[in-house]
């Protein structure tokens, strides 16, 4: 029996090569699909921060002769003073583009002149820009700071994101994956199958054959269904010989008897190609 090892280490070599170079497709779309997956998320963000720039805005200027009048500025003093935080304006009745946000949105009102400084809200917040409001008749400094924010979780900004384009690659990339396996598997059973008609395939080395018979016997072996048509042998073994089919039945009468030693069998089919059989 000849020595099929090599040849299994090569069909596997070639089939782990071409899985590794395929599972860049499947890598790629998965990666395509974090990177719009992210910028989705930003640009949902930076959207709920227009949100609220636009909102706020619309606010201040309803309110801005209210906000910076006296009283409310003393009003807004005295409460900095006794909780040293903003006022906060919830935005049960403001308008916005996106309606969830009335439900997550406030926004802040400080005074800011020499004492008060601007005021940080911690926390992981979207934050607006901030305006300032100047009274009329005011010292100098002094000034009302309005700026909104939103309690969003990743979750809830991830909902507003437009996730089709992410979807759409990440469906392509599990797709991708799953036809590598399917394929991987699929070239796995015919690597074995491959491997297992190599294995059973007969050594004809150990037989005693002239050279022409060797050449006849190891062109059936190799040919698909280890047949052949009369005219391909007479042409390989012989060429242009006038007398080739002579030659090809005579040089077959002999081969067979040489080859039943090792229970193989060359059988004529209908006068037209020879077959080569393994009897077991």
């Amino acid at each position: 029996m000849r020595s099929t090892a090599p040849i299994k280490n090569n069909i596997s070599a070639d089939s782990g090569s071409a899985l590794r170079y395929g599972m860049f497709i499947p890598l790629a779309f998965m990666i395509a699909s974090v990177i719009t997956c992210c910028f989705s998320y930003s640009n949902a963000k930076q959207n709920i921060a227009n949100d609220l720039n636009d909102a706020m805005f619309a606010l201040a200027n309803k309110n801005s002769e209210l906000w910076t009048r006296p009283d409310t500025i003393a009003a807004i003093r005295h409460m900095h003073e006794t909780t040293h935080k903003p006022l906060i304006y919830q935005a049960s009745d403001v308008n916005f583009r996106n309606p969830a946000l009335k439900e997550d949105a406030y926004f802040t009102i400080a005074l800011i002149d020499n004492k008060n400084v601007s005021h940080r809200i911690g926390g992981n917040k979207i934050a607006s820009d901030s305006i300032m409001l100047m009274p009329e008749h005011a010292t100098e400094g002094l000034a009302i700071q309005v700026q909104g924010f939103a309690d969003c979780s990743m979750a809830s900004i991830f909902y507003a994101s437009d996730q089709t384009i992410p979807g759409i690659l990440f469906s392509l990339s599990i797709l991708s994956m799953a036809s590598m396996f399917i394929w991987k598997r699929k070239e796995t059973e015919t690597t074995e199958a491959k491997f297992i008609a190599l294995s059973a395939a007969p050594s004809i080395d150990d037989i005693k054959l002239t050279p022409m018979q060797r050449q006849l016997t190891r062109m059936l072996l190799e040919a698909p269904g280890m047949k052949v048509d009369k005219r391909s042998l007479c042409e390989s073994l012989w060429g242009n010989k006038s007398n080739a089919e002579e030659s090809l039945y005579t040089l077959v009468k002999r081969t067979k008897n040489a080859l039943a030693q090792a229970n193989m069998e060359i059988v004529c089919n209908r006068g037209d190609s020879y077959e080569l059989r393994i009897n077991s």
